[in-house]
């Protein structure tokens, strides 16, 4: 059985989607090879403890050059395994079961990794509005008795309606070349069936649907980008049900 570790739990999300947009990747993946998971939220003074623990190693360091563990991680029972940053934990599932889809090859791992970071570039202008709807008080809380805390431009901030139109219009501007990296109206960016670059992309676009809900304007809004992808990439991806 696979564990997979998650910050959180934040209530006003699904509990099987989890928290972090970057666990969402692996959940996302997990469903997509149909392989069993247990989610484990973890409250943030408990991440780097669990990750030593089971021997899962830090993913990047602090400003000091210390190292920093962060979720996702995952501990393997069947191999023993832990592993950590989601698209090395994705490689690892790719070559532990080989009889479940390959997400990953290494003909598409570059390309795949280019439009990932660039997915990830240019959601970070829509921090400022979703941080507050996609987290909770105490994790807030938590947040801010850290050394280092990556969110202490944002925490406090109160964006007037305006200055959120902006912020909206300007990254869905951002948006507009992606259409570029698709052939006619296929839905995926590999062709008829998901990639992790897909899977990505409706782990960062559920974080609106999810944080914001179904029928709010900001997710009717980011759900017509890209030629309308992200609304139905993220609806696809979503049909893949934990196992």
């Amino acid at each position: 059985m696979i564990t997979l570790y998650d910050m959180g739990p934040v209530p006003k999300l699904p509990g099987n989607m989890g928290t972090s947009p970057n666990v969402r990747k692996v959940i996302f993946t997990l469903n997509y090879k149909k392989l069993p998971f247990t989610l484990v939220p973890l409250n943030l003074e408990f991440i780097e403890p669990t990750a030593k623990s089971l021997g899962a190693s830090p993913t990047t360091t602090y400003p000091d050059g210390s190292p920093k563990y962060t979720v996702p991680f995952i501990h393997d029972s069947t191999t023993g395994k832990a592993i950590s940053d989601s698209q090395v934990i994705t490689e690892y599932l790719d070559a532990t079961y080989p009889d479940t889809p390959v997400v990953i090859s290494k003909e598409t791992r570059v390309l795949q990794s280019v439009f990932i970071e660039t997915i990830s570039n240019k959601l970070m202008g829509l921090v400022p509005i979703l941080y507050t709807k996609a987290t909770s008080d105490e994790m807030r809380e938590a947040r801010k008795k850290q050394k280092f805390n990556p969110y202490a431009h944002v925490m406090d901030s109160e964006l007037t309606a305006e200055q959120e139109k902006e912020i909206w219009e300007n990254v869905r501007k951002e948006f507009e070349p992606l259409e570029s990296y698709y052939t006619n109206n296929q839905l995926f960016i590999m062709g008829d069936r998901p990639v992790y670059a897909d899977l990505c992309f409706a782990a960062f676009g559920s974080v609106v649907k999810f944080a914001c809900g179904d029928e709010s304007e900001e997710w009717k809004e980011m759900s017509s980008w890209v030629g309308g992808r992200i609304g139905r990439v993220v609806e696809e991806v979503l049909k893949y049900k934990k196992v």
